[in-house]
């Protein structure tokens, strides 16, 4: 095995490398990659022991540009994993990338770090499933739901820090009619807005804002209730609503701007709705669950189970917001939980507290 270049030995390096070399260097006599996602002339993939994706799109990357996946490359190595950069694609189920990332994959790679998004890391997640190759993030969407709710750091540049010293924490995945996701799948109005939003997305804070009120005042008076019929495990229950939101795990009743979850192995779903109600008890309402007092208000419909079911009184093509990113249903929509199928990596408490007594001295 070949030695890291002394200048890859820390992490956050300024070392410009798509491929790092080591672990065995390549496949018996294969050329080495010469850029990220290449392969050999003989059509064979380099060994590499991890492999990045990064996505161009996603909410904070153009703020970045390319150093944070050579930062990450420079920290990987310096540990000793050599890695290999993969851009995610504009299509997430394009057949190129899908069959270069399961031929690394096949190869021998023993970990991914996605930069990116809680859609983009949907995606990675849904492509590890019954491999035990874990997952790491660098969150570099506009929420970052997963990354808050496991402790990886907000901040780009610290989370590429933690990668090499993160330990293995195995969460559940939650599906829906088979498609699987981390954080929550969203119904009705909701998906609306988020369109509005993605719509709007590049032409800054202050432009973008007055355009998705405007929007959410047009969908308010025109959006309409649905009479859904609800089988929690075992329990039915009917709702008029015009959101519903099913999570990976229940939400806790906290005060902030994204609802967060304690656990995220426990097995379970909690599905959300608002019930019907006057327009002009919004504002109220909104207040309400902006302060996590939620579980107080009678027109939120919250429960837990491990199974669901969602029917409408006929069947319907809707759209789902799974984990951010727009996905085609037909009802019924059937819920359920894989236990602990995804290996994520996640701070490590000692290297951290390591780290800050470093800095302490």
């Amino acid at each position: 095995m070949s030695s890291p270049p002394a200048s890859a030995t820390a992490c956050g390096g300024t070392i410009d490398l798509s491929f790092s070399a080591g672990l065995g260097d390549s496949l018996c006599g294969a050329p080495r990659v010469t850029r990220a996602g290449a392969l050999s002339p003989a059509g064979a993939v380099v060994t590499a022991a991890a492999i990045i994706i990064a996505n161009a799109r996603a909410g904070q990357a153009h703020r970045h540009d390319d150093a944070l996946a050579s930062q990450l490359t420079a920290c990987l190595q310096g540990a000793g994993l050599a890695s290999v950069t993969l851009p995610f694609p504009a299509v997430a189920k394009d057949p190129a990338y899908r069959a270069e990332l399961e031929a690394y994959l096949d190869a021998g790679a023993r970990r991914v770090v996605v930069l990116g998004g809680d859609g983009t890391v949907r995606s990675v997640a849904a492509l590890l499933l019954g491999r035990d190759v874990p997952l790491g993030i660098v969150p570099l969407g506009t929420a970052n739901l997963l990354a808050r709710d496991l402790g990886v750091p907000l901040v780009p540049e610290v989370a590429v820090g933690m990668q090499a010293t993160a330990r293995v924490h195995h969460i559940d995945v939650a599906r829906c009619n088979d498609e699987p996701f981390l954080c929550a799948a969203m119904f009705g109005l909701t998906t609306n807005l988020a369109r509005a939003r993605e719509a709007a997305r590049g032409i800054g804070t202050w432009r973008m804002l007055p355009r998705v009120l405007r929007k959410a005042y047009w969908l308010l008076k025109r959006y309409p209730f649905h009479r859904v019929h609800l089988r929690l495990d075992d329990a039915p229950a009917t709702l008029s609503t015009r959101a519903l939101l099913v999570s990976n795990n229940p939400l806790e009743p906290r005060a902030g701007l994204h609802p967060a979850r304690t656990a995220l192995d426990t097995g379970r779903l909690g599905v959300y709705g608002v019930r019907e109600g006057p327009l002009y008890d919004l504002p109220r309402l909104v207040l309400t669950l902006l302060a996590g007092a939620w579980t107080r208000e009678p027109r939120v419909f919250h429960r837990i189970c491990r199974h669901a079911r969602i029917d409408t009184q006929r069947p319907l093509r809707t759209t789902a917001l799974l984990d951010g990113e727009r996905t085609q249903f037909r009802s019924p929509l059937e819920f359920d939980s894989l236990p602990g199928a995804l290996p994520v990596l996640v701070p490590d408490p000692a290297a951290a507290k390591s780290s800050r007594g470093a800095h302490t001295r």
